[in-house]
């Protein structure tokens, strides 16, 4: 760096300006490692002047190793909860053995898309030098239930920069859907229609779930009070879709957020809001059920954390992934989920 300057922030920061001879998504790791053997963190900004700014704040983020054992006991809790909860076993009335089937198949297929979701972002976030944990499935033992409330991986430093965020941020959503998809339409091919009793609870569609509905049985359900009785795998692929869909809301640190602020920056978070708002609109005309997603993104998901390298640009690439991710959202969205 070619130090043209400096200042000491309000908040007691050492800030270094200047230029760079090297390219701004190359010049970070080594300017990290000559701070950090100096005892500081640095993060870059852009500065005026067509300069940048380097505020370096002491201290040095510590390294952890990874914890093994605890994803994986809350993985084996995570399928056993999920087969369990979703077979109906001491709810719904039949054959032991075919309920335990049924939660069988569906706990392969959701589960299955959840893993490739999880380890697309763990993979690309280690390819980028991120460290992440290793995912955490969530299990959810409740009789008649999912089984689980997904699963969660822990960054524990601020991502390097905006391409990194968002090749991580969309990798889970497409690695998820690619294998989804395939696992929605045998679950489709192996489903019946039937007709739909008063009052039974009924599912919502995706525009991917009617065109399967259209491709399979030549029309859109539910249709003269008939419906389609999906087959365990399609269901699992059901909530493994529906869960893509809430992830790619650009809000917060969903996965979804993680690539509009990647595009946005702190303008991200007007976004954020707005689609907040649309949810709200949701619960009072659609669905009282976003209630808990407005109130869970209110509470948790309104800020996205800075990034060490802000400086650095996204290229054409990036902004591909961006619209793929948008494409999966549209597909996949179900405005009324049940």
């Amino acid at each position: 760096m070619n130090v043209s300057g400096y200042r000491f922030a309000d908040n007691g920061q050492l800030v270094l300006s200047g230029t760079f001879n090297q390219p701004l998504d190359k010049v970070y790791k080594p300017l990290r490692a000559a701070a950090e053997s100096a005892g500081y963190t640095p993060w870059l900004r852009d500065g005026e002047n067509g300069k940048y700014d380097v505020f370096l704040t002491p201290g040095v983020i510590p390294k952890q190793k990874i914890n093994y054992r605890t994803p994986l006991l809350l993985f084996l809790a995570t399928v056993v909860s999920v087969v369990i909860s979703s077979s109906g076993l001491g709810v719904e009335e039949g054959p032991f053995l075919s309920l335990l089937a049924n939660g069988l198949m569906f706990a392969v297929s959701l589960l299955t898309i959840l893993v490739v979701h999880e380890f697309g972002h763990y993979l690309v976030a280690k390819y980028r030098g991120a460290p992440v944990s290793l995912p955490y499935f969530l299990p959810l033992p409740i009789l008649g239930g999912v089984g689980t409330l997904g699963a969660v991986i822990v960054q524990r430093e601020p991502f390097e920069n905006r391409r990194h965020l968002l090749e991580i941020g969309i990798a889970g959503p497409l690695a998820g859907f690619i294998v989804a998809v395939p696992l929605m339409f045998v679950g489709y091919l192996l489903s019946h229609v039937g007709l739909v009793p008063d009052g039974a609870m009924t599912f919502g569609d995706s525009l991917l779930t009617r065109l399967f509905s259209i491709i399979t049985f030549g029309q859109a359900y539910p249709a003269n009070g008939m419906d389609i009785y999906l087959h365990p795998i399609g269901f699992g692929a059901w909530f493994g879709l529906f869960i893509t869909g809430i992830n790619l809301l650009p809000v917060g640190q969903l996965d979804g957020g993680h690539v509009a602020y990647a595009i946005l920056g702190e303008n991200a978070k007007y976004l954020g809001y707005a689609v907040i708002a649309v949810m709200l609109i949701l619960a009072i005309t659609v669905s009282q059920g976003w209630l808990l997603w407005v109130a869970l993104l209110l509470l948790f998901g309104r800020s996205h954390p800075p990034l060490l390298n802000q400086a650095a640009k996204l290229e054409p690439l990036h902004y591909a992934l961006a619209i793929a991710g948008l494409l999966v959202f549209i597909l996949t969205f179900v405005p009324m989920p049940m």
